[in-house]
């Protein structure tokens, strides 16, 4: 617990820190060549991934996202059944009610 507690402060402190010297006036330019570098490594990861990740990924979802689908129109037609019948019911309740009659 204790040790969890001390890397929490670590984290806040260093958060502090970098909003800090984000503020100020004389590491602005370091701190742009820092975000282009950053977006050039970040580029450099994007593209790694759709080369190599995406087209083993997209194979397998194209085939899962039609179960899904058929899934999902299955689950939204039941769930509407359902509503139906209890509209219907509901009525027919108060249709008994109202006329003296058992309806079901």
């Amino acid at each position: 617990m204790n040790r969890g507690f001390i890397k929490n402060i670590l984290a806040i402190a260093v958060l502090l820190t970098v909003v800090f010297f984000s503020q100020q006036p004389y590491l602005r330019d370091s701190g742009r060549s820092l975000y282009s570098q950053c977006n050039q490594y970040l580029a450099k990861a994007r593209d790694w991934v759709y080369v190599t990740i995406y087209p083993k990924v997209r194979s397998e979802a194209e085939k899962r996202g039609e179960v899904v689908s058929q899934e999902f129109e299955k689950q939204k037609n039941n769930f509407f059944q359902d509503i139906w019948e209890k509209i219907k019911n509901y009525f027919a309740k108060i249709f008994s009610k109202t006329f003296g009659t058992d309806v079901k």
